[in-house]
């Protein structure tokens, strides 16, 4: 089984020992980290590419992470393909842009609307990991993929930040 963290809109301008510690502690055993953009800040880039990181911008990066962070991307692994973006426009229509952006993938991880979603639509699962901190209604969400023989299997997780 491979385990993948799923990270999105951390919106954090500086590395916190709160978010170290999380991150430690639910993704301890991750072989790989998405995070599906808006980290902010390039010390929480810098931080997670201790891990193998799969990354995207956001809307709300800097310019240090546009230059090395695309806008999105598709990765393989176990012979599933996972399309990796942040989103764009108002929350409710976030989804179906995510979705449109993407053909022939198993999985579409995006962020943006700080809302955790969990759905399939036709034969593609659409996750959103919700956001680290979500500062407008607490608790904050990260995201788990496990990987077992092909299978994916998703499920949030809970900050206490």
């Amino acid at each position: 089984m491979i385990k993948l963290g799923i990270l999105s809109d951390t919106h954090l301008n500086r590395l916190t020992d709160d978010f170290k510690t999380v991150v430690e502690t639910v993704f301890s055993d991750a072989a790989i980290i998405i995070h599906a953009g808006d980290m902010t800040g390039i010390e929480v880039y810098e931080y997670l590419s201790r891990w193998k990181l799969w990354a995207v911008r956001g809307n709300m990066d800097g310019e240090g992470l546009r230059v090395i962070l695309p806008e999105k991307r598709i990765e393989e692994i176990e012979g599933k393909k996972i399309g990796i973006i942040h989103g764009n426009g108002a929350p409710h229509s976030v989804e179906t842009y995510a979705a449109n952006q993407f053909e022939h993938v198993d999985a579409i991880v995006f962020g943006h609307s700080h809302v955790p979603l969990y759905k399939t639509r036709g034969n593609t699962v659409l996750f959103n990991p919700g956001s680290f901190s979500r500062p407008y209604a607490p608790p904050g969400t990260m995201g788990i993929i496990e990987v077992d023989n092909g299978a994916m299997a998703f499920r949030h997780v809970e900050t206490r930040y």
